[in-house]
């Protein structure tokens, strides 16, 4: 980015902080004069110290340069994902169309993605097309996953299992939590990486259970509650919560899952409109799955 200093030294002025207490020990006064006033650049690790002392982040710096927007993947991303959460499908499919053959990497990339949200919301079994592939490409030959593919990877659960089969989902879970794990301090969850984590594992319950793989289901609740509640923010604890009474509904206690979903569902009936009406379509579903699941279960035994 070019021209940070006057950008820190407007954040340094609204904090109320002198050039001496942000830069001391880091540059010298009269490097920190030319720095702020554009006419010097300076190096990333002064730059990561200076903003310690300012206690703001890279990524804020980044979105207070940018006149206080997000990246523009990010709004990219977001634009889309509102579509799809709202199941806005006719306004997401024309988003879709539009930026597919954009001229910018990352708004290709970002159709990719979502014409997987899209397919996986409507097919059981995914198949691999042109259109996904870029995102496809992306998330497999990247061998080890940072901030932005831990996100998304959920979004390739469901096409693994198709196109390799679901003897392939255990390794690819493995990667996520080596992944995930590399984000986890001894202080907690800085990056928010276990809510990704509960996502990626909330896809592998979906596309077993659609699989009709219900021993790999049943064996997956030790991982996806050996995450801490305290770790969690209240997404997470929510989505933690969905996971066990989905669980409970098919292979433990009907009533308590039943109890479980009452209340999340409440929760969010507390908000007009319903905020998240992906969540209230798969417990609609797994709950009418589940009692024909165990039905058959019981004829069988």
């Amino acid at each position: 980015m070019e021209n940070l200093g006057p950008t820190i030294k407007q954040i340094r002025l609204n904090k109320g902080l002198t050039q001496a207490a942000v830069y001391t020990g880091i540059v010298s006064r009269s490097f920190a004069i030319r720095f702020e006033s554009g006419r010097n650049d300076i190096g990333a690790i002064k730059l990561f110290a200076i903003l310690d002392n300012l206690a703001i982040s890279a990524d804020e710096l980044r979105f207070i340069h940018d006149h206080y927007q997000v990246t523009p993947f990010d709004q990219a991303f977001l634009t889309a994902d509102h579509y799809y959460n709202q199941q806005n499908f006719p306004a997401l499919t024309a988003w879709i169309h539009t930026h597919q053959t954009s001229a910018h990497s990352y708004e290709r990339l970002v159709a990719s993605y979502m014409q997987i949200k899209l397919l996986a919301f409507d097919h059981r079994q995914l198949h691999l097309t042109a259109a996904i592939q870029p995102a496809v490409q992306h998330l497999q030959t990247t061998p080890t996953w940072t901030l932005h593919e831990l996100k998304l990877a959920n979004l390739l659960v469901g096409l693994t299992a198709t196109e390799n089969g679901l003897a392939a989902l255990p390794p690819l879970t493995e990667k996520m939590v080596t992944s995930c794990q590399h984000y986890l301090t001894p202080h907690g969850d800085p990056f928010n990486v276990l809510q990704a984590l509960l996502e990626f594992y909330n896809a592998r319950l979906q596309v077993e259970l659609n699989f009709h793989d219900f021993d790999a289901a049943r064996a997956l609740k030790p991982q996806f509650m050996a995450i801490k509640a305290d770790q969690l923010t209240w997404d997470g604890r929510l989505l933690q919560q969905t996971l066990l009474g989905l669980w409970e509904l098919y292979f433990g206690d009907v009533d308590q899952g039943n109890r479980i979903l009452a209340t999340i569902t409440a929760v969010e009936q507390l908000y007009q409109p319903f905020p998240d009406t992906n969540l209230r379509s798969i417990i609609q579903v797994r709950r009418l799955e589940a009692q024909a699941y165990r039905l058959h279960e019981l004829k069988e035994n």
